[in-house]
């Protein structure tokens, strides 16, 4: 078996739109997608002490299923979406829902409390396992899709989870056949700006309203590992 590459990503729609893209300009490597059920940067029960071990429960997973040794896992590469984590307090307004919802401006909630408590969580997890280049001694990398992955893909913000099953699909489809296609969709669509250095990609969506924006450096992990 070549070497395998564990993508890890929020949900099923995730995977859906992404994981066979991926096999296909991948195909000399094995690629395999998991999803965490949503964003483990976010959940309260996870922190820097045992983020990692969270991680490698998905590594140990997939290892375990398919009956495989550490050393057969390269790479360990998580997809992140930031959701606005890293824009000021003051753009998390009062709104009329229960939900958060997103703009490429503001945050609006009912609980503004909450979303601001989230944020400080997420941008703790993230710039923690931003200085994390392994997990259990397997090579580990994350990039990120903004404000999320069906903005950053889609141009589309506040789906349900019908429309990012419908979504997601049509996306993948889009692609079929012509998988090499989607490097440069992210690099003529998404990227908007941001960075070429890894280092310097993460700066950027650090600042002013970035995370709320459409954007990505997933393109750089296509750089970092060209397709032979």
């Amino acid at each position: 078996m070549n070497k395998a590459v564990i993508f890890i990503v929020e949900g099923a729609t995730d995977k859906r739109a992404l994981e066979n893209i991926f096999k296909k300009i991948y195909r000399y490597k094995e690629i395999h997608f998991e999803f965490t059920h949503g964003d483990i940067t976010s959940d309260e029960n996870i922190d820097k002490s045992n983020v990692e071990m969270e991680i490698y429960k998905f590594i140990e997973k997939y290892r375990k299923d398919k009956k495989l040794k550490l050393s057969d896992i390269w790479q360990v590469v998580q997809i992140f979406d930031m959701d606005g984590a890293y824009i000021d307090d003051s753009n998390i307004l009062q709104g009329y829902s229960t939900e958060i919802i997103y703009s490429t401006e503001n945050i609006s909630c009912k609980n503004t409390q909450k979303v601001k408590d989230r944020n400080k969580h997420k941008r703790e997890m993230i710039n923690y396992l931003l200085t994390c280049d392994s997990i259990k001694g397997i090579p580990y990398r994350c990039y990120y899709l903004s404000s999320n992955l069906d903005h950053a893909l889609y141009n589309q913000l506040n789906l349900s989870d019908e429309l990012k099953s419908q979504y997601s699909q049509t996306f993948y489809e889009q692609f079929m056949g012509k998988e090499l296609l989607f490097i440069k969709f992210l690099e003529m669509e998404v990227v908007n700006g941001v960075p070429e250095s890894f280092p310097e990609s993460w700066r950027y969506i650090r600042k002013e309203l970035h995370s709320l924006q459409r954007h990505t450096n997933l393109n750089i992990y296509f750089k970092e590992n060209p397709v032979l």
